[in-house]
């Protein structure tokens, strides 16, 4: 198998989500190549990419800067770029993710690779609205859809359609939000994509929520729910869970938001992203300082406080790894 068969048959069985069949695709082939093969680059390249998917973000880290220190051919520059600004997302690195994006971005432009290039603009596009640059954020999510739509890729498209869904929210603009996020839902039901399907109806109940439409959040909220406990989305299921918690703040129903937020902060916790923990404690922190609590309020405000502090340090360097 040479690298242009790998990549198409890698990318063909990450789409559809057969990640032990891929693992074992690797298995049986690195064994066989010689060390000068380019082929073996794909090969850890692709291996990185199975730890980004189970969502282990500081084991691919390390893996694509690994990848990144050899002498590589564009293409595969340009998507180790982009897979490395995607895992330096999830730690909150988002300045460095934007200079990442930026150099995949020449790269993919120079090659003339579509497809990426709305890749790397939907995540410069998350990398703006981390930081509240919500106009910057639309800019890019603008372009990637322009660019999907050029090019025919359908799951990007639902990507760029989804992001804008949430920049349309931050704006205040509820009507546009859900427009965007049903079209993308939409897509990735036609495509198959089960996991960004469970995504897309978490984010139309998250609008809903903002708009005090109960009963209709309810039901995404537990679509979504089913979806991400059916493919083990972790990151999706702490999604469900904050925006219950909201649901249930929402209504007043202070103890049921505390279990919400509770479970959302064991799911993200468990995976290690510092920015969503802090989110998750300064949830309950508000949560508590609603029932009285001042002390947990005060609690959770500082452990917030501490998760956001580790955001700005280089994962290399943060609580969680030491000792």
């Amino acid at each position: 198998m040479n690298a242009k068969e790998l990549h198409e048959t890698m990318e063909r069985l990450l789409l559809a989500n057969h990640l032990d069949e891929a693992q074992s695709l690797l298995n049986e082939v690195e064994p066989a190549l010689e060390p000068s093969d380019p082929c073996l680059m794909w090969v850890q390249y692709y291996r990185a990419r199975l730890e980004w998917i189970k969502q282990d973000w500081r084991a691919a880290e390390g893996s694509f800067r690994k990848l990144l220190a050899q002498d590589l051919p564009v293409d595969l520059r340009a998507h180790a770029l982009r897979w490395l600004g995607e895992s330096l997302h999830y730690g909150g690195q988002w300045q460095e993710q934007l200079i990442l994006e930026q150099e995949a971005l020449i790269l993919s432009s120079v090659l003339g690779d579509d497809t990426n290039r709305a890749a790397i603009y939907n995540l410069m596009g998350w990398s703006h609205l981390r930081q509240s640059r919500v106009q910057e954020a639309l800019v890019a999510f603008e372009h990637s859809l322009r660019l999907c739509q050029g090019s025919g890729s359908r799951e990007q498209e639902a990507w760029a359609l989804n992001n804008l869904g949430v920049a349309y929210l931050r704006l205040g603009d509820a009507e546009k939000a859900i427009d965007a996020h049903r079209a993308s839902m939409v897509i990735r039901r036609e495509e198959g994509l089960r996991r960004e399907e469970g995504r897309s109806l978490h984010n139309i109940a998250e609008v809903m929520v903002t708009q005090g439409h109960w009963r209709q959040a309810e039901k995404h909220l537990r679509d979504a729910e089913d979806i991400a406990r059916e493919v083990e989305d972790t990151i999706g299921l702490s999604y469900v869970m904050y925006t219950r918690g909201q649901w249930e703040k929402g209504q007043g129903r202070l103890d049921g938001a505390l279990s919400a937020f509770r479970q959302a902060l064991a799911l993200r916790s468990s995976v290690g992203s510092q920015a969503l923990v802090a989110d998750a404690h300064w949830a309950l922190s508000d949560t508590h300082r609603l029932m009285g609590n001042w002390l947990k309020a005060a609690e959770h405000a500082e452990q917030a406080a501490r998760a956001w502090r580790e955001v700005v340090k280089p994962w290399g360097t943060r609580e969680e790894l030491k000792g």
